[in-house]
């Protein structure tokens, strides 16, 4: 039988890798765009959310190491 939580655990690492790819391919479409003519606002844009994702993605996978005290 499949244990749920691990299962459940894994998609949601997953999920938290995914926004830091998501943003890296929002920045070099901006970059692209930006040396095409367009405006700086794309580039910029990618890089905050790649931050932001990169932020998220390194709390929760911290606050996964380390074990909660139980009570």
């Amino acid at each position: 039988m499949a244990n749920l939580s691990k299962i459940a655990s894994r998609l949601d690492a997953v999920m938290d890798l995914m926004g830091p790819a998501i943003a890296v391919m929002l920045l070099a479409m901006g970059i692209d765009t930006y040396r095409d003519g367009g405006s700086m606002g794309w580039p910029i844009a990618g890089a905050v959310l790649l931050v932001i994702n990169l932020w998220v993605a390194w709390r929760r996978l911290a606050r996964r190491r380390k074990p909660s005290p139980q009570s």
